[in-house]
């Protein structure tokens, strides 16, 4: 019987030889880019924090730590990832920054999706300067990452410069982006559709369908069984036509697009595990999911 790989994120992945070999090498890279002091996100998207230093920009950076309004993992975020159920997964290093689900995303869309050849272009859609970006230009990849926060791009171009990677980082909207037709060979998007509303989805989806090559795929990762979203520039969202609830809400919103056809099962998998809290209703459990979609010639 052939594996399914569009499916729910299933914690026990990382725990066969596959993907304890997998940790391994994310969390050394980790290690190294945390030992050489260089910006790497946070699974909340948050910049680590500098050092303390006396200055005014210091006393102030100092004021808004105590206050809880800088970037850094806080409570929120630690109820969010499953309170006292959380169980690490062993050997993942930075795991307050770094949990187990970051990791499966990385894994399962790299072991399940199109094997990178050395000098494979690819885009990551919305993963400027994350420990994924870093993991596709540590593979040798010509890696293109998107984002629209600028001072996450001037991060992602600072590791890239002092890791000698083939990395770039580009301010840019991913329903209009910068690249000639057929410009990638395959495309990431890591936990990023899910902030996006309905039309922006479909849009979004085109447009990368559009600098794709006849072929690529488009290996992506969102929020599975959340009560919500938080969309990108209007914050919680609770209307039915955005959100991923079930297996039929992915397929109506991923494998219903008209430039892609999924790889894979048809169908998507729904383990039935759930590992997250949604913060404003921790009784509320949801997961991730993972699909892979292949540009129609």
């Amino acid at each position: 019987m052939t594996e399914p790989i569009n499916k729910s994120m299933d914690r026990d992945d990382l725990v066969t030889p596959e993907g304890a070999e997998f940790v391994r090498r994310l969390s050394d890279l980790s290690e190294e880019l945390e030992a050489k002091r260089l910006p790497v996100t946070s699974w909340y998207g948050g910049l680590p924090r500098p050092p303390l230093e006396f200055s005014v920009g210091g006393m102030h950076r100092f004021a808004r730590r105590l206050l809880g309004r800088d970037k850094g993992v806080g409570s929120v975020a630690m109820v969010n990832r499953g309170a006292e159920a959380y169980e690490p997964v062993p050997g993942i290093a930075n795991d307050d920054r770094h949990p187990w689900f970051l990791y499966w995303e990385a894994y399962w869309t790299l072991m399940r999706g199109p094997k990178l050849s050395a000098g494979a272009r690819v885009l990551d859609a919305g993963g400027t300067a994350s420990l994924f970006s870093c993991c596709l230009a540590s593979q040798g990849a010509e890696t293109h990452s998107v984002d629209l926060n600028k001072t996450l791009v001037a991060a992602g171009e600072k590791t890239a410069r002092a890791m000698n990677w083939n990395l770039h980082s580009y301010s840019m909207d991913m329903q209009s982006l910068d690249f000639e037709d057929g410009f990638f060979d395959h495309a990431y998007s890591i936990c990023v559709f899910e902030h996006l509303d309905a039309g922006l989805r479909q849009r979004a989806l085109r447009e990368i369908a559009r600098v794709l090559k006849p072929g690529g795929v488009l290996s992506l990762t969102f929020d599975y069984g959340a009560p919500g979203v938080t969309l990108a520039g209007s914050g919680r969202n609770y209307d039915d036509q955005n959100l991923l609830r079930d297996a039929t809400d992915v397929e109506r919103h991923f494998f219903g697009c008209d430039a892609f056809e999924p790889v894979g099962n048809a169908e998507f998998v729904d383990n039935g595990q759930r590992y997250l809290l949604w913060p404003e209703d921790p009784e509320k459990q949801y997961s991730f999911g993972a699909v892979f979609l292949r540009k129609k010639s």
